[in-house]
């Protein structure tokens, strides 16, 4: 009996014009961005390739290891080939940045484009978000409601079908028929992606983009339960049909915009140009304090001390301050993610995004890797300097000079490769947007099948 019933059920959803509009447009969608995020990946990847001859180039040409370590080398990390279907905080992530002994300080990012500024090409991650979750909706909208109206449902249950057997048909038969078109349109963008362009996905991401694929799959069942939910309550196709476009556009577009703002109004921070301001007082302050000293009474070993010393006590106090800010800034994100948290859109994002590679979480990783890069670059350099000091004693100056201003070899330095997190590790960070999907999806089937079972077929 209820293979019979989800037959029929997936049946009736082939045959409408929804389902073929449907799986155009996800067909469209979906493969058409990853093709356009795939171009723009092999660009990427040049553009990293370039990158690193040009160190390589000025490292052969570098001679001044003072050079190398106040104006520092500039790094950036390889692209990120699952950034073609959640691109996330990849932006920001892809910045190159200079290691040296001050600061990092991060450059032009590999995505910049006027155009893409203007239009940025929606990923897999945003057409999901907003196309797949109101398209959800609307296979579910009339799933009850429509059978009611149009004597379908008094006909079924005249056979004496059971409720829970009839409401699980209709869950899983609609939910088939929608997901059949979305999933055929991933496999066909993925394939058309892979030989039109230079991705190839090791393990480990093949794992995270399964990951991403099925964290998508409960997000989607959330909204195609609640279409569900809204039409076993509302009896009348139109009105859930309003119903349910006003509850997706509170969860999917009102929560996630408007948290952000909330939590910039309930936990200040200082302006990027206040903290700007703040270390170039710093700065100034330090060499003023300086200009009464009597440097003709001073030796130039003094001298040196003194600048190391002065540029040093800079160096600390821009690094409190900064270190103030971070945690600031880390506070009033926390409270934006926990409000997002409220929508289950949020969760998804973050969920995807995290899994992608391109997650807050990735964001603050791979700052912590470049604190940790910068302080072996600098001990490289102090290491070579070092080296080539004790081999040049007891040389004469020529045979000094040769070896002293001999290029750096690149297998010298560390290596800048950040490495992508172990899925363990994220799915452990983002256990509570796993578990806010689940709960929603049980929570949704639930008050579903209570009101189902209540449903007069004579009203």
């Amino acid at each position: 009996m209820f293979a019979a019933l989800l037959g029929r059920e997936f049946r009736s959803h082939l045959l409408t014009y929804r389902f073929g509009l449907s799986s155009v447009l996800l067909l469209t969608l979906i493969v058409g961005s990853a093709l356009v995020l795939g171009f723009s990946y092999d660009r990427q990847l040049a553009a990293y390739s370039e990158s690193k001859n040009a160190r390589e180039q000025k490292l052969s040409e570098s001679t001044d290891f003072q050079t190398l370590r106040w104006q520092g080398m500039q790094q950036e990390k390889p692209p990120n080939a699952l950034s073609i279907f959640a691109v996330g905080l990849e932006r920001e992530l892809s910045r190159a940045v200079t290691i040296s002994s001050g600061q990092p300080k991060l450059g032009r990012s590999k995505y910049s484009s006027a155009l893409y500024t203007l239009f940025p090409p929606p990923d897999l991650l945003y057409i999901i978000n907003i196309v797949g979750s109101l398209l959800a909706v609307l296979f579910a909208f009339n799933a009850i409601s429509g059978d009611h109206e149009d004597g379908t449902m008094r006909l079924v249950m005249s056979n004496s079908v059971p409720r829970h057997l009839l409401l699980l048909a209709k869950w899983l038969g609609g939910y088939v028929a929608f997901m059949a078109p979305l999933l055929g349109s991933v496999l066909v963008a993925i394939l058309l992606t892979s030989a039109l362009t230079s991705l190839q996905l090791t393990g480990q991401e093949w794992a995270a983009l399964a990951g991403m694929l099925g964290v998508a799959a409960l997000y989607l069942s959330v909204f195609f339960t609640l279409g569900l939910v809204v039409s076993v309550y509302t009896r009348r196709s139109s009105t859930s049909l309003v119903v349910n476009f006003l509850i997706w556009v509170l969860l999917v577009l009102a929560i996630p915009n408007v948290a952000p703002i909330v939590a910039r109004a309930t936990v200040k921070i200082p302006s990027p140009g206040a903290i700007a301001g703040e270390r170039g007082a710093i700065r100034t302050n330090a060499w003023s304090a300086m200009r009464g000293r009597d440097w003709r009474n001073m030796s130039r070993d003094e001298r040196d001390e003194l600048r190391a010393k002065t540029e040093q006590e800079i160096e600390e106090k821009t690094a409190r301050l900064l270190d103030d800010y971070s945690r600031r800034l880390e506070t009033q994100v926390s409270a934006g993610v926990s409000l997002a948290r409220i929508s289950p859109s949020s969760s998804f994002v973050y969920a995807t995004a995290a899994l992608a590679g391109s997650g807050l979480e990735d964001y603050s990783s791979l700052r912590q890797y470049i604190d940790r890069y910068r302080l072996q670059y600098l001990e490289a350099i102090d290491t070579i300097s070092d080296e080539r000091r004790r081999q040049t004693e007891g040389m004469d100056r020529e045979e000094r000079d040769e070896i002293r201003e001999a290029p750096v070899d690149p297998e010298d330095l560390p290596s800048f490769s950040p490495t992508r997190r172990p899925m363990g590790e994220i799915l452990a960070a983002n256990d509570i947007d796993l578990l806010v999907l689940i709960v929603l999806n049980g929570v949704f089937f639930l008050a579903a099948y209570v009101g189902f079972l209540k449903f007069d077929l004579v009203d």
